[in-house]
C-alpha cells in the first residue's frame, strides 16, 4: 500500500469521523432547545369521575409559559379545593409547547401526572385525599403550582 494511499484513507476516516461529530452535535443542540416536541405521552392525570353538578375549575397553562421569564406557568398557580364541593380540575395548554402537569409532592395515594400535553391539550384530575400537593412541568422547572385539599364539611 502506497502512501499517498494510505493519506487518501486517513483523510477519509478523518471527514467521516468529523461528519458524525457535526451531526451528533446538531442532534443533542436540536433536543436542547426543542422544549420536547417528542410525540405526546399517552398517560393521564388520574381519576376523572367527577360529581355530574360539579363543574371542574380551570387552571391555564398560558401562552408563553415555557419561557423562563414567565413564571410561574400556570394561572392560577395556587388554587384550594374541598373534596366533594369543588375538587376537580382541568389543566388547559394554551401554549404552543409541550408541558406537563406532573405532581413533585403529594399525600400517600394522591399523585398525577399528565403525561405530555400538546398545545390545546387538556388534562382533568379529580383530587379524594386532603392534603397538600406540589406540581411542575417536568420540561420546564420554572413552571410550578400548589393545590390543597380540604376534606368536606
Amino acid at each position: 500500500m502506497s502512501n499517498s494511499y494510505r493519506r487518501a484513507i486517513g483523510k477519509a476516516v478523518i471527514g467521516a469521523i468529523a461528519i458524525t461529530v457535526i451531526a451528533v452535535a446538531g442532534v443533542v443542540i436540536y433536543l436542547t432547545t426543542s422544549s420536547n416536541t417528542g410525540p405526546p405521552d399517552t398517560s393521564v392525570c388520574g381519576s376523572t369521575a367527577s360529581s355530574a353538578s360539579q363543574q371542574p375549575l380551570h387552571v391555564s397553562i398560558y401562552s408563553g409559559s415555557a419561557n423562563s421569564a414567565n413564571p410561574p406557568g400556570y394561572t392560577p398557580d395556587s388554587i384550594t379545593l374541598v373534596i366533594g364541593v369543588n375538587n376537580t380540575v382541568t389543566w388547559t395548554n394554551n401554549d404552543s409547547v409541550h408541558h406537563t402537569v406532573t405532581s413533585t409532592s403529594a399525600p400517600s395515594g394522591g399523585s398525577f401526572n399528565s403525561g405530555n400535553m400538546n398545545g390545546g391539550a387538556t388534562c382533568t384530575h379529580t383530587f379524594t385525599v386532603p392534603g397538600t400537593y406540589q406540581y411542575d412541568c417536568v420540561y420546564h422547572s420554572w413552571m410550578t403550582g400548589t393545590i390543597v385539599v380540604k376534606a368536606s364539611p
